[in-house]
């Protein structure tokens, strides 16, 4: 009888003890449910990053800073406008012109510009006298986990909006001046290229472009060739303006050296560097701008990039830029091997020979037509 007492003690206390277990356990699994379940977003911290950008037109003046992040924005696809409460019309009618370019370039060459800022910067010719540019800012808030911070592995930072300094109190695009006209179909096709190539070489498409300032006699001439386009469909009083411009520089160069070649691949980087990131950078001392022979780089790939499409005709543009675009970017060498590949001509040697006479009856002859 006492045995049997025992036991059936032992049995209770065994059977308490799996009850405590199973309790402690479902205790467990409830609080590691819930923090299993927990959003996301709970355990990020809140980091604030800043983006910058400048308008320079005389680096001897004091700077004018901008904080975007009291201005207004509309967004109409890719394309956003900053601007101010008087401004919504402008804005709307910018935003509109832009989406007209970037959809133009997709259907001609094939090329999809992507996202693009611009900020609308109103000054009164005064204010404008007494400053050498504008330096503009905006601040994002992001929500990123500990360790990221930890480690400095942030998001992608916002690219910042390209500035466009309008005349104070301008009512309507189709009033504006020739040079806000250039700033939406020259400048901004132009920039929104590089802004393009920047996004894929973040996606990993890299082969060698971005550690290559080579490379930029290619990607700077063909962002010159946009805007090119882009100007002779939207605006011929634009597109007669930036050419003639073009010609005034390369005129110059030929006329201070005695052999009449440019060395795209040589004269054109300019001061670009190679930062350890493996990005490029460029960096200009306030007292110092670009050297004549970079600017007439410009004119210099545009012509490039026109005689390849006279010679053989606009696909080979749109060929060539679906070739480096969807199997990754590879560096200069590469990249003329492919056009070379494409045309039948020895393109590498091309850009190192530029005749620059040459350079000038081409670019002339765009002027005047198609």
């Amino acid at each position: 009888m006492q045995q049997q007492h025992e036991k059936e003690v032992a049995t209770l206390r065994n059977e308490l003890l799996i009850l405590i277990l199973l309790g402690i356990l479902a205790v467990w699994m409830i609080l590691g449910g819930t923090r299993a379940q927990k959003s996301p977003d709970t355990d990020k911290k809140t980091i604030t990053i800043t983006v910058t950008t400048s308008s320079v037109w005389d680096r001897s003046k004091p700077f004018k800073e901008i904080d975007l992040s009291f201005m207004q924005y509309l967004r109409q696809g890719d394309i956003t406008v900053y601007f101010e409460p008087e401004q919504r019309k402008l804005a709307q009618e910018v935003a509109h012109a832009l989406r007209e370019t970037w959809n133009f370039v997709t259907k001609r060459l094939g090329i999809m510009l992507g996202t693009f800022g611009v900020a609308l910067i109103a000054l009164s010719e005064t204010e404008r006298a007494e400053i050498g540019g504008i330096y503009i800012k905006l601040k994002q808030e992001m929500q990123v986990p500990p360790e990221d911070i930890l480690l400095q592995q942030f998001p992608e930072s916002p690219k910042p909006p390209f500035p466009v300094e309008v005349p104070l109190g301008l009512p309507s695009f189709k009033e504006a001046d020739l040079k806000v006209r250039q700033a939406i179909y020259h400048t901004m096709p132009h920039e929104a290229l590089h802004r393009t190539i920047e996004k894929a070489l973040e996606r990993g498409l890299d082969r060698g472009w971005k550690l290559d300032p080579q490379t930029r006699c290619l990607e700077d001439g063909l962002a010159e060739y946009i805007g090119y386009i882009v100007a002779q469909k939207f605006d011929s009083e634009v597109h007669k303006q930036v050419l003639e411009g073009r010609q005034r520089h390369v005129q110059e160069v030929l006329e201070s050296r005695e052999r009449p070649t440019y060395d795209l691949t040589k004269e054109f980087p300019g001061d670009i560097t190679i930062t350890p990131k493996g990005e490029r950078s460029r960096e200009i001392s306030p007292s110092k701008g670009p050297s004549p022979e970079e600017i007439a780089g410009y004119g210099v790939s545009l012509a490039f990039w026109l005689q390849i499409a006279q010679k053989h005709g606009e696909g080979v543009i749109k060929t060539f830029w679906q070739r480096i675009s969807q199997r990754g970017f590879p560096n200069a060498r590469e990249a003329a091997r492919i056009l070379s590949e494409l045309t039948g001509e020895d393109i590498w040697t091309k850009l190192q020979t530029m005749d620059l006479q040459d350079v000038l009856r081409t670019l002339e002859a765009a002027t005047g037509g198609p």
